[in-house]
């Protein structure tokens, strides 16, 4: 299994690209931010999977490339970071919104 480039313009790019699918099959639809959140979390935990399965195939000694694990961990290390760094500024934002009086 291979794993793509990760990058937090990856992540926007995909999450936007998510959004763009989803309102072209219905025009009178979004695709709510959970949805996207959603998406980017299973997105990272795809990424984590393979990070584990590609260790286990070097354990099993059915490949010897570590440095193709050492890549694959950073990618997702980078990942899950930028889906933290999503979730730290949407709860800011919802912190910032509570304290908004009418």
């Amino acid at each position: 299994m291979a794993i793509s480039s990760v990058s937090a313009a990856n992540v926007i790019s995909s999450l936007s690209e998510s959004l763009k699918t989803k309102t072209q099959d219905n025009q009178d639809s979004f695709m709510p931010f959970e949805d996207l959140l959603k998406n980017a979390i299973s997105q990272v935990s795809e990424t984590n999977k393979a990070v584990q399965q590609d260790v286990v195939s070097v354990a099993k000694g059915e490949t010897d490339s570590l440095h193709t694990i050492t890549i694959d961990s950073a990618k997702a290390d980078l990942a899950l970071q930028t889906l933290v760094q999503v979730r730290n500024k949407a709860l800011d934002a919802y912190n910032e919104i509570m304290r908004i009086t009418l």
